[in-house]
């Protein structure tokens, strides 16, 4: 590809050497969108609009399997793993990167415009695609997360991840053993499990950039919210009854920003709204489309 790109690089310069900054600026444009950064995406069924989904901090395509399974009845669902999670490549780490790499994703796709599922850090990113991009959009799925510049900074998580010995770890067993002495909760257990490795030698290994996204949770999140920021298009917002986001509180505030907006509360579900009550979120988010297809 880089090859390519040079030879055509070096004709085009033959024939028009004063447009030699414009046409590097294009080339750099192109590789940048196309080339560099690539995400893994999972895809789930081949009927109805597409359906984006953008999974939260230290989650993967991985987390989404069994409610992407269930939605690819009635929908074309597509899970990338965001950049410095899963299997897709590292990155510096901000929001407005993240709604970067959708947008691209979107072009590497072909698809023009899609409903766009945002999770937590996800949601962020969603929001943030939605106010510079809503043309690409029919519609927005906000999960457990309002409109903030801040996230819960979770450092007893990366500090749990970090005490684990890898090198102490012969198989999954031995890292739940010991993230157990930090971390309480089974379920939250396996959800960081889902992040862990074993590489070719017999080793383990962590799949996402622990570094990089705890220096991510440590500061601003890059997710930059103006006034005048709207998406006027139809949205949705689904909250955890039990999570201590506490979206409801926030609603004076999601109202000012996504006019067309309705709020669903689900009681006994947490903040991974979609794995904890599986069955009221896919119901919920599949009157929510359908509904708007209709229309």
């Amino acid at each position: 590809m880089v090859y390519i790109f040079k030879q055509i690089y070096c004709q085009i310069l033959v024939d028009c050497k004063n447009c030699q900054q414009v046409i590097q600026t294009f080339l750099t444009y192109v590789f940048l969108k196309k080339c560099l950064m690539k995400l893994n995406i999972k895809k789930y069924g081949t009927d109805g609009p597409a359906v984006l989904v953008l999974h939260g901090l230290l989650g993967s395509s991985q987390n989404w399997h069994s409610a992407a399974t269930k939605l690819s009845k009635k929908f074309q669902i597509l899970v990338p793993d965001q950049r410095n999670h899963g299997d897709s490549p590292h990155g510096t780490h901000t929001i407005q990167r993240l709604s970067e790499d959708a947008l691209n994703l979107l072009d590497q796709q072909n698809i023009d415009k899609t409903f766009l599922i945002g999770h937590s850090m996800g949601g962020l990113a969603a929001m943030s695609f939605s106010f510079k991009n809503p043309q690409r959009l029919k519609g927005l799925i906000v999960v457990d997360i309002a409109p903030v510049s801040k996230m819960d900074r979770m450092d007893w998580i990366f500090e749990a991840l970090a005490a684990v010995d890898l090198s102490a770890v012969k198989q999954r067993q031995h890292a739940e053993e010991q993230l157990a002495i930090n971390i309480s909760s089974p379920l939250v257990r396996q959800f960081l499990l889902q992040n862990l490795k074993r590489q070719e030698d017999g080793t383990y290994a962590w799949r996402c950039n622990l570094p990089e996204l705890h220096i991510f949770i440590q500061k601003d999140t890059g997710f930059e919210l103006k006034e005048s920021d709207q998406y006027e298009g139809p949205t949705l917002f689904i909250g955890g009854g039990r999570s201590e986001h506490r979206i409801a509180e926030k609603e004076e505030l999601i109202a000012r920003h996504f006019p067309d907006y309705q709020l669903t509360m689900i009681p006994n579900a947490g903040h991974w709204v979609h794995f904890e009550a599986m069955e009221e979120f896919i119901t919920t988010v599949t009157d929510f489309i359908s509904g708007k297809l209709r229309e």
